[in-house]
């Protein structure tokens, strides 16, 4: 890919620097080890050599590849980047380079930035965090749509400038509740009051409250039967299924995972948490460890989802030593797949199957309508 690069990049890559050389050498077999197709991987190197090209322009001493560096090339120079053509500037494959690149210098990878937060939100929504997931047990995606919620507050009102709760007041809180509830679904919006009544109970404990303020928030209005979730019809859950193409590997997966989800009534973080020993294919029996509320669970196999797992297992599943039961068939291989794997691969199939459905928790519905059927069903 030398070719596509300005002469200053080139220079920089061979004679001047060969320890660049080492670094895109390496670079370029940790992804292949990882399994990125030849797409990922150009443009991944891409991405490395622009920001080798930026490094160059530093002092030796200051050329490391590190959190630091990575994360002010980011937040500081790709907004503003001048660099000549085909520098490569675009941020989340950018972000998801370097991160890669960190990995393979053994440091830790950065979180997703966002460039119009300051660091004391930033600050605050971790101990926020910590208060969620210590205090309140809340799982760890409920965590996070209550601080994206409570980020979006304290940006309005704060800004960049000194977080102080005492600017907090129900007047404010009702203007931020009028001004956001205009964007969002009914559903979206007992998201946001639930999220602003837990920071303020946040703030009672940390003692920067003398009184509760929860009370403040408004509640929506809860209408008789509007609450009832939508739910697929036996033959929308026929064509659903028949839509998975299970002559392929990534097919065969994906129905598999499907099935946990309808039959076993699974949440995604749950079937993507789902291991290799916990089923008992004596006893005919799953043990899930990772349920919501950090209980542990144990229900019945299903004959039909026992089939498409073992179809899976047998025939798609790539040869790997991780114990996770649904792997990566992409980079990274082998590797126990995401909750937004899961998440994916039915959104995918609700488009082939012609369905108007986006999200899982609709599956999760069909099991629990059908209580009173012959089906495995937990609540």
């Amino acid at each position: 890919m030398s070719e596509y690069y300005p002469q200053n990049i080139q220079s920089s890559l061979t004679g001047d620097r060969p320890s660049n050389d080492v670094i895109i050498s390496n670079f370029s077999d940790h992804l292949k080890k990882r399994g990125h197709s030849d797409g990922t991987r150009y443009a991944y190197q891409a991405a490395l050599m622009h920001f080798i090209c930026w490094q160059n322009k530093k002092s030796p001493q200051a050329q490391t590849i590190d959190r630091v560096n990575v994360t002010f090339f980011l937040q500081e120079h790709l907004p503003v980047c001048h660099c000549s053509p085909p520098a490569f500037k675009h941020l989340k494959t950018v972000r998801a380079a370097l991160n890669q690149l960190l990995l393979m210098q053994g440091q830790k990878r950065l979180q997703e930035i966002d460039f119009n937060c300051s660091s004391a939100i930033e600050c605050r929504l971790r101990h926020f965090d910590n208060f969620l997931r210590d205090v309140c047990g809340f799982a760890k995606s409920t965590r996070v749509y209550r601080q994206r919620f409570v980020r979006t507050f304290l940006l309005k009102l704060f800004g960049a400038g000194v977080i102080d709760s005492a600017y907090i007041t129900p007047e404010s809180l009702i203007k931020h509740v009028a001004e956001e509830a205009i964007n969002l679904k009914s559903s979206s919006v007992g998201v946001l009051l639930s999220s602003l009544r837990s920071y303020l109970r946040f703030l009672q404990f940390e003692g920067e409250s003398s009184v509760s303020m929860a009370a403040a928030v408004p509640r929506p209005p809860n209408w008789l039967l509007t609450t009832l979730p939508p739910c697929l019809s036996t033959t929308e859950l026929e064509r659903f299924l028949d839509a998975f193409d299970i002559s392929t590997s990534i097919g065969k997966r994906d129905y598999a995972m499907a099935h946990c989800l309808v039959d076993l009534g699974l949440r995604c973080h749950e079937v993507a948490a789902m291991k290799l020993d916990d089923i008992n294919w004596y006893t005919g029996f799953v043990e899930l460890p990772h349920t919501k509320n950090h209980r542990k669970a144990q229900i019945p196999l299903p004959e039909i989802t026992g089939n498409a797992i073992v179809n899976y297992l047998r025939n798609a599943r790539p040869a790997t030593t991780s114990r996770s039961l649904f792997v990566f068939h992409r980079a990274p291989m082998g590797r126990g797949v995401a909750k937004t794997t899961v998440r994916g691969a039915i959104r995918r199939d609700f488009s082939r199957a012609d369905l108007p459905w986006t999200g899982t928790h609709i599956l999760r519905h069909y099991v629990e309508s059908d209580i009173m059927g012959n089906r495995t069903v937990r609540i």
